[in-house]
């Protein structure tokens, strides 16, 4: 069973116990979360592997098992939501969570820049899918102004009046007509992993024939 769906269990089986701890039996139980004996007593194991509850069962006709939580179906739920909301699975948030303004508050606390696992990421509210934000392809005037946050170039051009900036490039040199010099600030080191070669060269040259590439190069 994924975790997933056994976190779904366990606030289900908290919400029908109200939370509290109690002797019960696993035919109660089972009836709770509409399932077999055997299968309740698979989520028990599981749940008391994780650490969410314990579960003391007792042999014999008449006799009643002590079950009690060790994890709130709240704190879980919120939990389920993060991660829900960290792999962007929002139409199961809303079905989580039940409330689409809480939803609504959550996202708009998660929007915004972040760093997680070696990754910068920025997230953002739009209407429709992003195919495609590499600058030079077509794109719309919001597609172009995210992509604008996320590439940097060596220079860029002022919009309001049409003059030539430094962006990665604090300086620069026109030595020919076809050969130029940039200078970087230190703040602005080049990995090895982005430096020039045939791949890159090849890629210039392709963006070259695309139509709308042809005039920023």
């Amino acid at each position: 069973m994924s975790s997933a769906r056994l976190q779904q269990q366990f606030i289900r089986l908290w919400q029908c116990c109200e939370g509290r701890s109690q002797e019960t039996t696993l035919n109660e139980l089972a009836e709770m979360l509409s399932c077999s004996r055997r299968h309740m007593r698979t989520l028990l194991n599981m749940m008391e592997e994780r650490g969410w509850l314990t579960w003391e069962a007792e042999a014999g006709r008449g006799k009643r098992s002590k079950l009690a939580f060790l994890y709130t179906g709240l704190a879980l739920q919120q939990q389920r939501a993060e991660d829900l909301l960290e792999q962007d699975r929002i139409d199961q948030l809303v079905q989580l969570v039940g409330d689409k303004a809480a939803v609504r508050q959550m996202l708009v606390s998660h929007l915004g820049r972040s760093f997680r696992q070696g990754r910068h990421i920025l997230r953002v509210l739009y209407y429709r899918p992003m195919k495609n934000l590499l600058p030079g392809s077509a794109l719309r005037r919001s597609e172009n102004h995210i992509a604008r946050q996320i590439f940097s170039a060596l220079t860029r051009v002022n919009e309001e009046n049409g003059e030539l900036e430094a962006d990665i490039a604090h300086h620069w040199q026109q030595l020919s007509a076809t050969h130029w010099r940039f200078f970087f600030a230190s703040r602005h080191p080049l990995s090895p992993r982005t430096r020039a070669g045939n791949g890159g060269r090849d890629r210039l040259f392709a963006a070259q024939q695309r139509p709308a590439a042809v005039r920023p190069y």
